[in-house]
């Protein structure tokens, strides 16, 4: 087997039924000459014993590993496993490990000298995380500014804050858990998705949130549109993806104005809703031409 590709088992079951799987499959052996596989992450098993690691699938011990596991779902534990067995894992566990983390993210960002919006973290103590409402205002200068989850994903976890109430309430909610960050008004409910893919920006659309919403994310309601994307915007991108080494990359932009922007989030998981939906490039393919490149050693 040359690749798995490996979702959640209510992603394969949906993808089997549509007859997805197959067609994907049979276009990667039609056109690349590859071998591919949809696997469940629930279906594996991972031990570790008297100084051995193995690996099950199904409740059978597998021997005959892919070359290359291209990851659609987060499962730190199995990725590390099928790299210590020797097999490709796209993205890495440390990259998975590192983009997933917002604060970390924004450190490797500005650490390259990469464009993000103004960051603020606390550090507070183990016992008791103490936050101050006035301080955070008086670093933005403002009192409307965003307070996102450290792990949050899609949206879920991001809130526009302009209280000291509200303020509170999300503090004590992820106790403290939390970074800060200025409130960009001119991208209110709108970023650009970028996709980076093996180093190569292959496209962008503009997310727009779902009416009077901040947030862009198509999860949340948003929908995307097609987007004439520039040079600096697909630089931007490509140094995002590549200051993590990812393979699959989302990158999300803002926009500042006066042909200004600066990068929001770089996710490690991204769906393709909004490639699909703007452009004629179809998610699995990409990854199929990924596979393909790096067999190849391309």
């Amino acid at each position: 087997m040359d690749a798995w590709i490996i979702y959640t088992k209510n992603s394969i079951e949906k993808k089997s039924k549509s007859g997805q799987i197959e067609r994907t499959k049979k276009y990667a052996k039609d056109n690349f000459n590859i071998d591919v596989d949809y696997v469940s992450s629930h279906d594996f098993f991972v031990t570790c014993e008297d100084g051995k690691i193995k690996l099950y699938y199904q409740e059978k011990e597998i021997t005959d590993l892919p070359k290359i596991a291209i990851f659609r779902k987060y499962d730190i534990y199995l990725a590390r496993q099928l790299e210590l067995m020797g097999v490709k894992v796209m993205n890495s566990t440390q990259a998975m490990i590192d983009a997933r983390n917002k604060m970390k993210t924004y450190q490797v960002l500005a650490n390259k000298g990469i464009s993000t919006p103004k960051t603020l973290y606390i550090v507070s103590g183990i016992k008791k995380k103490i936050f101050y409402y006035d301080q955070v205002c008086k670093f933005f200068n403002s009192n409307k500014f965003i307070i996102k989850y450290t792990y949050g994903s899609q949206g879920k976890n991001v809130h526009l804050i302009d209280c000291e109430e509200k303020f509170n309430e999300i503090v004590k909610k992820y106790e403290g858990i939390c970074i800060f960050q200025e409130y960009i008004e001119s991208s209110f409910g709108m970023d650009i998705r970028c996709y980076v893919i093996g180093g190569k920006f292959i496209g962008a659309a503009i997310r727009k949130g779902a009416e009077g919403d901040f947030r862009s994310n198509l999860a949340q309601g948003g929908h995307p549109i097609k987007f004439e994307y520039n040079d600096k915007v697909a630089k931007m991108a490509v140094e995002a993806a590549n200051a993590f080494n990812l393979d699959i990359c989302g990158v999300d932009i803002l926009f500042k104005g006066n042909d200004e922007y600066t990068v929001c989030e770089v996710n490690a998981l991204p769906g393709f809703k909004s490639l699909e939906g703007t452009t004629d490039k179809k998610g699995s393919i990409v990854l199929l031409e990924l596979i393909n490149d790096t067999l190849k050693g391309n």
